[in-house]
């Protein structure tokens, strides 16, 4: 049962059980919940009998929302829409992925809440749409004008969008729904990178929006939040055959583009918003989070001033998360790298296992080049020990999210990590296991890759007294 608890479980389980919540209503879904607990209490249940417990009471038929449960895969919703003489009608296409066996899958039931706005930003209408159909069409009259389109609220349903930019700027700025504005911001830098990734030009209506983020009146925790470029993860997850180097490259490309464009304003933002203080009120950590964020723009940069500014923030502030940022921009700067800092951080919190988490992560996440033979060096320091599960999945955790290095092209990262996995697993089989799906993306790896990560995988599950918690994730990736 050790490998029973993935994110299958905890995060696809509970987006499921929301979908459910925003489908019945609050009353209806206390309704069931109760039914459920009352039914089922002290019983082993299935997905199921949670399911009926939910249909007996609210009179929904859910029967096609078990797909959610049984299918893999995250499905796309295509969005087109079309105004004229006051209707506005919209057509929504599933685009639902093949199962890993390549067998084909059927349409999703989920709750889509929309909303529509005027071009003066002010709410017009809210609707939750019922989507069960490969293709679906709604209408919605007695508009003057074309309204802006506010998709998935309150992330009403877990899907990859696709819709037009234009739309995406607008709601960058002026969507009443955060989740949906955030949304439609980390939409457009995806489609802005995707667009780098394929040889075009930086996207400057990307560029622009951007900008005028920057100058919105808004809670600043959640304007940091909307300044965040999408990870690499969420942009990998829309390839049929991932390639790194592509997006990095393209990340990198937009993220020095916000830089040289917009340099002034998050220099700005940053003085503005730069206190000495480890104060843990909301106000003063959302202060953080938005000169920290501005920081980490700025440093795409790579320039002297910036990084001494990283510096400087470093050594007169008493906050962690201010000193996490600063650390991180000097560690991966190239052409102004010092270990300076890092040592005085070392000095100071060697003896805080705690801490040297941090430290560990932040050398294994670098991006600067001879990044694992630092990576082994580490492994012989003081601070590091093999049996303690956080230093592992702070060094060498770390080391396999860094996929300039883990998916490096001479298959080093892979020999590494077998060799690793290997000697945890005979230390800490549940460690080893958890790490083991580091190899998990090996099918949509390009050929070359995928080679290299077969000889390891091949390599590890072959070694003799392999717990069968390892065999058992490495043998599934293998045999997908």
């Amino acid at each position: 049962m050790n490998n029973f608890y993935t994110a299958t479980v905890y995060e696809k389980g509970a987006e499921v059980i929301r979908m459910i919540h925003t489908l019945l209503g609050e009353e209806d879904y206390r309704k069931a919940t109760d039914l459920y607990f009352k039914t089922f209490d002290g019983q082993a249940v299935t997905t199921q009998d949670f399911l009926w417990s939910m249909s007996e009471a609210s009179g929904h038929d859910l029967s096609q929302f078990e797909r959610w449960y049984e299918q893999s895969g995250t499905p796309t919703l295509k969005i087109k829409d079309k105004f004229e003489e006051g209707i506005y009608n919209l057509e929504l296409t599933q685009v639902i992925p093949n199962a890993v066996d390549g067998t084909e899958q059927k349409p999703y039931y989920f709750p889509f809440k929309i909303g529509f706005i005027n071009k003066q930003g002010e709410e017009i209408l809210e609707k939750i749409l019922i989507v069960s159909k490969e293709q679906e069409s709604f209408s919605f009259e007695g508009f003057k004008e074309k309204p802006h389109l506010s998709l998935n609220r309150d992330f009403s349903a877990p899907l990859l969008l696709e819709y037009n930019n234009a739309n995406h700027a607008f709601s960058m700025q002026h969507d009443k729904n955060s989740l949906a504005q955030y949304d439609a911001t980390q939409a457009f830098a995806i489609e802005s990178i995707e667009k780098l990734m394929e040889g075009e030009k930086i996207d400057q209506s990307f560029i622009e929006a951007y900008g005028k983020v920057l100058d919105l009146n808004i809670d600043l925790s959640f304007k940091a939040l909307l300044l965040e470029l999408p990870s690499v993860s969420s942009l990998m997850q829309r390839q049929e055959e991932i390639d790194f180097e592509r997006i990095e490259e393209a990340k990198n490309r937009l993220s020095l583009a916000i830089a040289r464009e917009h340099k002034e304003k998050l220099l700005t933002l940053y003085h503005a918003y730069h206190e000495v203080t480890s104060n843990i009120k909301s106000n003063a950590i959302a202060k953080r989070s938005i000169k920290n964020i501005c920081l980490t723009r700025l440093s795409a940069l790579d320039e002297a001033n910036i990084i001494k500014m990283a510096q400087k923030q470093y050594e007169q502030s008493s906050s962690m998360s201010d000193r996490m940022t600063a650390l991180h921009i000097i560690e991966n700067s190239e052409k102004h790298h010092e270990e300076t800092e890092l040592q005085d951080f070392y000095k100071k919190y060697k003896d805080n296992t705690l801490v040297m988490n941090k430290y560990l992560s932040i050398k294994a996440s670098s991006q600067r080049e001879g990044l694992l033979e630092r990576v082994i060096k580490l492994q012989e320091d003081a601070v590091y020990n093999i049996t303690v599960p956080n230093l592992v999945r702070s060094l060498i955790g770390s080391f396999t999210s860094n996929h300039k290095y883990f998916h490096a092209i001479d298959g080093s990262g892979y020999k590494f990590m077998a060799d690793k996995l290997i000697e945890i697993d005979a230390i800490n089989a549940q460690m080893a296991s958890r790490l083991a799906g580091s190899f998990k993306l090996y099918r949509k790896m390009n050929l070359h890759n995928q080679e290299l990560m077969k000889i390891e995988l091949e390599r590890v599950i072959l070694t003799e007294n392999l717990s069968k918690n390892s065999f058992e994730i490495l043998d599934k990736i293998l045999h997908s």
